[in-house]
Formats: structure tokens, sequence, C-alpha cells
């Protein structure tokens, strides 16, 4: 299956609309490659090829998301171009690193994480009552060591990256969990498009499938992000932790 292959109408109108729901869940809470990614797979079309292309497809949402919450200004602009940049440099690292060396010990680590993030999200009296939180880290300290941190992690392994975005901005920036969930649109994104340049690079996108699923993504994306500026914490929290819950419970399946 090459870059450009012929491919049905149903199986891009299936995608289309499947993307769709994954732009919408991703723009609220992050984890809308738990809903891509197994469609593509359960339509055949081969990891290595459905790797690179969820790259492509959840980019382009992120990129949706991004710009919403921008043009409304609900983003902090020196904050996401300065963690842009870090993270940036940390995926690139990731990326590479990844090229040569194993993933194992992640593997067996993040589910532990993950299970954290849901237990904190779920019981936190802040969360519950969106109460304010003091910042813990100065945001220049932050944004370099976190964004070559996370930005590292999210080229070298990257499940669960969204997640880990959102509970370091909501322990170390004091943000509520809307903010916090609309900062990391682009940070995330930063990472999943120098991830993606490497497989385009290694010939590794459908770009007809990518490309119908990307305006799956806009549509998508473009109703989540206004309902998160709409309904703030009361949207996003629940959702937040459904998607952590099902991401901790598939990570630790896969490692039995």
């Amino acid at each position: 299956m090459t870059a450009f292959t012929f491919l049905s109408e149903h199986l891009l109108i299936t995608l289309f609309v499947v993307a769709i729901f994954a732009g919408f869940i991703d723009a609220i809470s992050g984890g809308g490659g738990l809903i891509s990614l197994p469609a593509m797979l359960l339509l055949g079309i081969p990891p290595s090829l459905a790797l690179g292309t969820n790259r492509l497809q959840a980019s382009i949402g992120e990129a949706t998301s991004f710009a919403t919450y921008l043009r409304h200004g609900q983003l902090d602009r020196e904050l996401v171009i300065g963690g842009m940049l870090f993270t940036a440099l940390g995926a690139l690292a990731g990326t590479g690193v990844a090229l040569i060396a194993s993933h194992a010990l992640l593997d067996t680590l993040i589910p532990f994480l993950m299970l954290a993030i849901l237990l904190y999200t779920l019981f936190s009296k802040k969360l519950r009552q969106d109460l304010p939180a003091r910042k813990v880290m100065p945001t220049p300290v932050y944004l370099v060591a976190f964004g070559l941190l996370i930005g590292f992690y999210n080229g070298f392994f990257g499940p669960g990256t969204g997640a880990l975005w959102v509970f370091s901005l909501l322990i170390l920036q004091g943000m509520s969990i809307k903010h916090a969930s609309m900062t990391s649109k682009p940070l995330n994104l930063t990472g999943n498009v120098v991830s993606l340049a490497f497989f385009m690079a290694a010939g590794s996108v459908n770009y007809a499938i990518g490309l119908a699923m990307g305006a799956g993504q806009i549509l998508g994306a473009y109703l989540g992000s206004h309902l998160v500026m709409r309904n703030g914490s009361s949207i996003v929290r629940p959702l937040f932790i459904v998607v952590t819950g099902i991401m901790t419970a598939r990570m630790f399946y896969q490692n039995l």
C-alpha cells in the first residue's frame, strides 16, 4: 500500500467518520489515537503505515484545535512558543534515539505513571472543584525541562503524551484542567509533527487516508474545541478520566 494507493470510497468515508469522532475526543481530553489507530488496523492498513498516517491526521486535528484556541485568545502565546521550541528539540532527540534503542523499560513504567495520573484526577479536590493553584515551577524552567523531557518521550515512545502535558501543566503551572487541556494541544502537535517528518521520510504515510481522515479531524476538532471553551472543566475532567482510564488499562493489558 503506497502513499497514494487507490482506495475504495467506502474505506475513506468510514475513516472520515472515525476521524470526526477521534478529533472531537482529542480536542477535549486527548486520546483520539485510541480511536483512529485501532480503526485503521481493523480495516487492514499495515501497522507501520498506520502509525505514520495516524500522526498525519492527528496533527491536522491538533492544528485545528490550536488555531481555534489561539483565535479566541485562550492561550498564553509566550508559554506556547517557548514550549513548542523545546518540545521540538526534545522530540528530535527522542526520535533519533528511538531508531537505535529499545523502549522496553518505558513499556513497563509508563502504565504505572498513567495510573497515578488517573488516580490524581479522580480524587483531587482541586480538580473536582476547579480550585485555583499556585505555580510550583517558574515558567521558563518548566518550558526548558518539560519541553525537552516530554518532547523526547513523544519522539521516543509516544503513548499518553497528551496526558503527561495536561498533568504537568496542572501540577507545576497551577492551571485549571480546561486551560491545561487547551495549552497541551500546540505542545503535543509539535512533537507529532517532528515524528511525522521521520515517517514521511521513510515512506510510511498514506496521504489519501491521512488527508481524508484529516478532513474529519478538522470537523471533530472544531466541534470539540468550541465545546471546551463553552463548558470548561465540566466536560474536560470526566472525559479526561475516561480516556486516561482506557489508555491505562490498554497499556497494562499489552504488558501481560
